[in-house]
């Protein structure tokens, strides 16, 4: 058995219960599990499988969801091909696996992977979530390290919906953007981060550029994911003070462990996520109404 006999089980499991790829994630999003669509279609399509422990709990979940036996599809997943060399090493190739065509992409702008030219230290979120309980757009500001002289350029990866639209990276500060690529089959969109000058070895740079999306989303989360250490990470959530949410919690998930922490918003509309010297890992804020 392999990726495709597991392909297979899941879309046949799919179709009797009658529901959709995009049903399936808002249920898994709901249920502290947020495998993104484009995972789910890999794994749907048998061009990969379920492979870091968080994946492997929200199959557990999915296989509730769908209404199958315990064990239905997880006895269909083929041993993993991943060798296993450093954390972070690790976690690059478990994105790469899990995103179909994310190295290709990649390639075709001359990267080998996420951090050639800079390394992120610091990564600020702002995301702000309107009376309808809808998000638009998203707010980054990061700080950047040189890791060699004449360091200017960095990826910037999203993937699409599955009807093929995309969020737009818009510069606001210290940034420009230069080529892109885009792969409609994997739904993948890469394009070039350039900073407003070349750095030499060691030195910092700041950029800020909102995500508009194609489309507000109603999602009741937001994470963040680093694929190595960063010096400081910062989830904020702004809600209408015309719609708080009656509960809210931080997250982090570490390799297969989640921890969660209730927040209290007082008689303020803001919820923040912070940490410092984390990563590998997600960190996030999710509420309910």
């Amino acid at each position: 058995m392999g990726e495709e006999a597991f392909g297979s089980a899941f879309g046949e499991a799919l179709e009797r219960r009658g529901v959709s790829l995009a049903w399936l994630h808002q249920r898994l999003v709901d249920r502290g599990h947020p495998v993104s669509p484009a995972a789910l279609s890999y794994w749907r399509s048998g061009r990969s499988q379920p492979e870091r422990g968080t994946s492997r709990d929200a199959l557990v979940e999915i296989e509730r969801l769908l209404h199958v036996d315990p064990g239905s599809l997880t006895s269909r997943l083929g041993p993993s091909r991943r060798p296993g060399p450093r954390p972070a090493e690790r976690t690059l190739r478990e994105l790469f696996a899990e995103t179909p065509g994310l190295e290709d992409a990649l390639h075709a702008l001359g990267f080998i992977g996420l951090y050639d030219e800079v390394v992120e230290t610091i990564r600020h979120v702002t995301v702000d979530v309107d009376a309808d309980g809808r998000t638009g757009a998203m707010q980054v500001r990061a700080a950047l390290r040189a890791r060699h002289d004449d360091a200017r350029r960095t990826p910037l990866i999203m993937t699409m919906d599955e009807s093929g639209q995309m969020a737009q990276f818009v510069p606001i500060a210290g940034c420009s953007l230069g080529r892109q690529v885009i792969d409609v089959q994997s739904r993948v969109y890469a394009t070039e981060l350039l900073l407003d000058h070349p750095m030499a070895k060691d030195e910092t740079a700041l950029y800020e550029l909102a995500v508009d999306l194609p489309e507000p989303i109603k999602d009741t989360h937001i994470d963040q994911y680093v694929v190595r250490r960063v010096s400081e990470l910062l989830v904020w959530v702004r809600f209408d003070p015309a719609h708080r949410p009656a509960h809210v919690e931080r997250y982090t998930q570490v390799g297969d462990h989640e921890t969660v922490e209730r927040l209290d918003l007082g008689g303020g509309c803001g919820a923040h996520a912070m940490a410092r010297g984390f990563g590998p890992g997600m960190l996030g804020v999710r509420w309910s109404w």
